[in-house]
């Protein structure tokens, strides 16, 4: 190899780089069978590797989630005396909290539980749990993850559990890119396509089912109790419509003032009833307007299309690492040959 005084500066001039080069090709064709072996050994073995490393699948979504309150809206209803809640009451599903939410065990374990395809009766469950570290344990034997065959017991929590902490460690990722967008990426990968496409679907439909259901639990209940109030004053009305039609029929002395207490009595009833029924139906539609402007909650942006995405690394990848470690190998190997020959020239 060449001496300390050929070793390259960063003032060395393009006549020192081939001075060095002519004094290594020497060196290179007396070991050039080290050189080989370990280059293409090493090359050979990091494409094997990468011949039979998992390679998986990425379906990457993108949503976004409505993050601002509706406090105009809120105000106009308040002029009614309507209080149908906020969009977001005390922020509990805002920023991380909501990225959170796709780590939620319960929602989860719920998004498992749905077919994989609309044809088939086999849960995502099902198709997962024999890949999940753990599942060859004996007493898991013959377990079912159907919607019939599903039981609410310590065998299929423990097997729930193993499934959940698999898909959260390994298959599931959940992120904002921008902390200062509402863009939520949710990405699953599986090295099957359909599997990875139909367990990011179901996990975005269940948290999406349960983030709507949670903003817009008090303005449902405030419309049903507007529809149970509306259904009463209703029946009130037809009463009294009904009361005031049979005075109106009776032939009453115009001289016998007592004889009509019960008939304006029935009249007044009935005015009362006719403008209580206005006001509700009027805060009845206002709730269902505001109940339809907080749904939906969360949007998909963008869903994944096959073919999917190859996450992991590549032949090509792995071969290039084997052939780069191979080459250092073989300076170390050459570099260890020559300081051993040195010495024994020298005691000789």
């Amino acid at each position: 190899m060449p001496q300390n005084n050929s070793i390259l500066t960063k003032d060395a001039s393009i006549e020192d780089v081939f001075s060095v080069i002519k004094k290594t090709i020497p060196y290179i064709k007396r070991y050039k069978r080290v050189l080989l072996f370990w280059i293409l050994g090493l090359g050979l073995l990091g494409g094997g590797v990468g011949l039979f490393l998992k390679k998986d699948k990425r379906a990457t979504f993108i949503i976004a989630a409505e993050q601002e309150g509706s406090a105009g809206w809120d105000g106009l209803l308040a002029q009614f005396g309507l209080d149908i809640g906020g969009s977001n009451p005390g922020g509990i599903f805002e920023g991380e909290s909501l990225v959170s939410l796709f780590k939620v065990r319960t929602l989860i374990e719920r998004s498992l539980l749905k077919p994989i395809n609309k044809n088939s009766d086999t849960t995502i469950a099902q198709r997962i749990f024999p890949e999940v570290k753990g599942s060859e344990d004996p007493k898991f034997v013959g377990l079912k993850f159907g919607l019939s065959e599903y039981k609410k017991n310590k065998l299929h929590d423990t097997a729930m559990f193993l499934i959940y902490r698999h898909v959260t460690e390994n298959l599931v990722s959940v992120f904002k890119p921008e902390k200062k967008q509402s863009f939520i990426h949710v990405q699953c990968d599986h090295p099957d396509e359909q599997v990875a496409l139909v367990l990011g679907s179901s996990l975005i439909e269940t948290v999406t089912q349960f983030y709507v259901e949670s903003l817009t639990k008090k303005a449902k209940h405030n419309l049903n109790v507007l529809k149970l109030e509306a259904d009463s004053v209703r029946r009130v009305l037809n009463d009294n419509i009904k009361n005031t039609a049979q005075y109106m029929d009776l032939n009453i002395n115009p001289l016998t003032q007592m004889a009509r207490v019960n008939q304006n009595r029935s009249t007044i009833d009935l005015q009362i009833s006719v403008s209580l029924y206005g006001e509700i139906v009027k805060n009845l539609k206002l709730a269902e307007i505001g109940l339809r402007k907080q749904t939906p909650l969360i949007q998909l942006i963008e869903k994944p299309h096959f073919p999917l995405d190859h996450v992991g690394w590549k032949i090509w990848q792995t071969t290039l690492i084997g052939l780069v470690l191979g080459l250092l190998m073989a300076i170390r190997t050459i570099l260890i040959r020559i300081k051993q020959s040195e010495v024994i020239s020298v005691d000789q």
